[in-house]
């Protein structure tokens, strides 16, 4: 006779069964793993610090190697920006889709070892050539962020990723704000601190130190990638088994806490790109991805170029430790919005906040030219600064205008942290989950390799020949961010 069915053993015949079941059940967030996501968020805090501490510098450096003078330097930077966007380009996917061979951690540990590696080498760059080789190679080794992201989202669930992964992104923004000032700080040491760096080594190569520093903090993210992570590649796992606590699964409070579900791993095989991007709602999120990789890269070439720019070429002419100080506080910005997103996703959703995030880039860079209008209004009657003689103190008004128009770049940038969330949403199984992520990160970094170039090309030839005011390239990021917000509500189509 077949027993009553209360006494029967809890099991949960698949996943798409038991999901729902268990959501309806659940008032509050599954407990993360702090110790693992501690790890992770460090490992990945190192990417941005390594990226972003040479902006301060990066035009100065440049000006320097190409000879070049003024707006003219972003034919050369937007070369080299692309170069390692198109590397990560390259270089995305592949990481993504070797990290669900032979898992996340090896993958981990070969990226940042190797961003160690570029990052000190960047430092010691004595020629333009050598400046966009280090660019291409650093780029290669830096699309392992798809890996990053596949170990957040296996180490969270539907019902507490709206923390893991704002955190994560919090965790970006910090690295952005350190970066930054670490560039802007230790440049040129030898003419800071003549006493203390007086070896021909750093006035030789002044922007060594900045690069060491970064450079062994990627060294210390390689070893805890090795040592300290878990492997969280379900096909690499040496237990597939659910334990049930009895606390958090009210649905099961019969059974005992130690009471075991044996759940069978859904879709172990990984999906071919082909069946991942006939997938409507994912193509549109790709495309999303597309869009706002775009804009974002081409916000971050843009303003660190107006920022060192001549006043009468239409920038800022601000000092490399005055960008730093600018982008670090774009970063504390950055910080501050994120943990207002859990809330905020909590009540209005993934989908709402990020049609919102998209929609705000055309306002953006609409308002990046009130910046420059306020610095020429500044200098008054000095009339055009010289290239040489550009670097100066900016006004309170100046730096007011910078930070309302950081803030709104900010607010777009959430976008990146919930395109994320979107892509694990719509990734069917963890198996495909790291191949889901690279090719949205493939789609992202493709459009952010062609972003640097073609808005840095844009910005020369529009100061150097007076195009719509010098503001051509404005006018052209507004029709394309604008676009990219109507491509942003397609996965709602799909979605509903």
């Amino acid at each position: 006779m077949t027993p009553p069915r209360a006494a029967q053993r809890p099991q949960a015949h698949s996943p798409d069964e038991a999901a729902p079941l268990l959501a309806k059940q659940r008032t509050r967030p599954n407990p993360l793993p702090k110790t693992q996501l501690a790890i992770v968020y460090a490992i990945k805090l190192t990417l941005p610090i390594a990226l972003t501490q040479s902006l301060p510098y990066y035009n100065v450096l440049i000006e320097k190697l190409a000879s070049s003078e003024g707006a003219d330097t972003g034919y050369y930077s937007g070369l080299a920006h692309s170069a390692f966007s198109i590397a990560q380009f390259i270089s995305m996917f592949l990481w993504g889709r070797l990290s669900d061979s032979i898992g996340r951690i090896p993958v981990m540990a070969l990226g940042t070892a190797g961003t160690a590696v570029f990052t000190l080498l960047f430092g010691l760059s004595g020629s333009l050539t050598g400046v966009l080789m280090n660019r291409l190679f650093a780029g290669l080794f830096y699309g392992i962020t798809g890996a990053i992201h596949s170990v957040v989202g296996e180490l969270s669930d539907e019902t507490n990723q709206s923390i893991a992964f704002p955190l994560y992104d919090i965790v970006s923004a910090v690295g952005f704000t350190i970066g930054p000032l670490i560039g802007g700080t230790f440049e040129d040491p030898a003419k800071q601190w003549p006493d203390v760096f007086s070896n021909p080594l750093w006035r030789t190569y002044p922007y060594l130190l900045p690069s060491l520093i970064s450079s062994l903090l990627s060294v210390g993210a390689a070893f805890l990638a090795m040592f300290a992570l878990n492997e969280t590649l379900p096909s690499k796992q040496k237990s597939k088994r659910l334990l049930v606590d009895e606390d958090s699964e009210p649905l099961l409070a019969a059974a005992s806490s130690d009471t075991v579900i044996d759940v069978p791993e859904p879709l172990s095989k990984p999906l071919s790109v082909r069946q991942l991007v006939s997938i409507p709602v994912l193509r549109a999120v790709f495309a999303s991805n597309g869009a706002l990789g775009f804009a974002g890269s081409c916000f971050n070439s843009v303003f660190v170029l107006m920022a060192y720019t001549p006043i009468n070429q239409g920038g800022l002419a601000l000092s490399p430790a005055q960008i730093g100080r600018a982008l670090s506080g774009m970063g504390a910005v950055s910080i501050f919005l994120k943990l207002c997103l859990p809330p905020l996703l909590r009540r209005y959703g993934t989908l709402n906040m990020f049609d919102l995030c998209m929609f705000v880039w055309p306002f953006t860079f609409a308002a990046m030219p009130l910046a420059s209008w306020v610095a020429q209004a500044s200098v008054g009657s000095i009339g055009g600064l010289m290239i040489k003689e550009s670097f100066r103190e900016a006004s309170a008004l100046e730096w007011t205008t910078v930070g309302f128009i950081l803030f709104l770049s900010r607010l777009g940038c959430l976008a990146f942290s919930l395109v994320m969330i979107l892509t694990r949403d719509h990734a069917p199984g963890s198996a495909s989950l790291g191949t889901a992520n690279g090719l949205s990160e493939l789609s992202q970094s493709l459009a952010g390799a062609l972003g640097p170039t073609v808005i840095s090309s844009l910005f020369a030839v529009s100061a150097k020949k007076h195009l719509l005011g010098g503001y051509l390239w404005v006018i052209f990021m507004v029709f394309e961010s604008a676009f990219g917000s109507w491509v942003a509500r397609r996965i709602r189509k799909y979605r509903d």
